[in-house]
């Protein structure tokens, strides 16, 4: 771990985090920020209520919708992309006799968000070694007559594989494609989201834009945007979109306020410089784990993500759900925090690079890996 960075996180240092793209890891100055934000409420609540949070909360989405290079007409604040899939999924108001497309490596969440509408999914699958056109077929093979919508992601999570989204909206179309993007924001370079040819698009802030969790961006087409509401009505309920969506009742408002800290602390970890570095790094790191278990690399035509990168485990190995969360808890009792995920009846390990790893957090792994697979 590089100890001059990761003093400005507030990481366990027994520990090798190796998986910044699951949960991110708030920076010291931007968790101060969010108590600071608190404390603010706290003295006045009332008027913070009425006068302060309205300013704030906008002043906040401006900043995320400039980060993201969209405008802030069309970007609205929510707590996570699965929120934004059921906003979407109650806007275009999708439920029993629907369907909808989604892809065997897409968030499981935002499936069962659909799910629970009534809706029918029908899936889009295709291997970790598929290329782009394999992926556009898929999907364009998934819609029927009754698709209502298609959810992609630009990243996907378990699988780190950067997909051709927008191929795949041209594809589909007219049906509207709605983008998981929850691990895109701060960690992929070029994003132009209104060139995609998509009705939505949704990215987490709190993975690599250093927002504390439960901070989101969701923009959509002007066409949607007078559909989409939240998901509890509140005192915002009669606003124009965006605005209907910043202030929903006694929600703590917090993370949202500390969106701009956030972006700050990217900057200040040097931008897409050190995305840069990240993906150099992950690159080689994976190399030396891939190495010592002596697997090979499992890509094929689809690029993998900058900050994300699958490692093959042996034959045989962490190929269920229930063995890769076996495999989750020795790797975590050795002292590394890595997923291990199971697909197509394969074993993989999803190394993550951050601003505070460095190869000896690759290396460690590597060495660590026989012993622990040979238990």
């Amino acid at each position: 771990m590089r100890r001059d960075i990761a003093e400005l996180f507030e990481l366990d240092p027994t520990l090798t985090h190796l998986n910044h793209g699951a949960f991110g890891a708030v920076p010291r100055s931007v968790r101060e920020a969010q108590d600071r934000a608190r404390a603010r409420i706290e003295r006045a609540p009332m008027r913070a209520f009425r006068d302060d949070l309205p300013v704030e909360i906008s002043e906040a989405r401006q900043s995320a919708a400039c980060f993201l290079g969209l405008p802030s007409e069309s970007t609205a604040l929510v707590r996570n992309v699965t929120e934004a899939v059921g906003v979407v999924a109650q806007g275009l108001g999708i439920g029993p006799g629907d369907d909808v497309v989604v892809s065997t490596h897409g968030y499981l969440t935002a499936g069962w968000t659909l799910e629970v509408r009534g809706a029918r999914l029908r899936t889009a699958a295709f291997d970790v070694d598929a290329g782009p056109d394999d992926v556009v077929a898929a999907f364009a093979a998934a819609v029927t007559d009754r698709t209502r919508l298609v959810v992609i992601d630009q990243i996907t999570s378990p699988t780190a594989l950067v997909l051709p989204v927008a191929a795949v909206a041209a594809a589909v179309a007219p049906v509207p494609v709605l983008v998981d993007a929850a691990h895109v924001p701060g960690s992929l370079p070029g994003l132009d989201v209104e060139s995609l040819g998509v009705a939505f698009w949704s990215g987490n802030l709190h993975k690599w834009a250093y927002a504390p969790r439960a901070a989101a961006a969701l923009w959509a087409t002007p066409e949607h945007r007078e559909s989409l509401r939240p998901l509890v009505t509140s005192w915002s309920h009669g606003l124009a979109y965006p605005e209907r969506f910043d202030l929903q009742g006694t929600v703590d408002h917090s993370a949202w306020l500390a969106v701009p800290e956030g972006i700050a602390a990217w900057e200040a970890l040097g931008g897409w410089e050190q995305v840069e570095r990240n993906a150099e790094l992950l690159v080689h790191g994976a190399e030396v784990v891939r190495s010592a278990l002596g697997t090979p690399d499992p890509l094929g035509g689809i690029p993998s993500a900058p900050c994300l990168r699958l490692v093959a485990l042996p034959a045989g190995v962490a190929t269920t759900t229930e063995s890769a969360d076996a495999l989750w808890q020795q790797l975590y009792g050795a002292g590394f925090v890595v997923p291990p995920v199971a697909f197509g009846g394969r074993g993989y390990l999803r190394l993550a690079a951050a601003p505070y790893n460095d190869e000896d957090d690759y290396r460690r792994l590597a060495e660590a890996l026989p012993a622990v697979l040979a238990r």
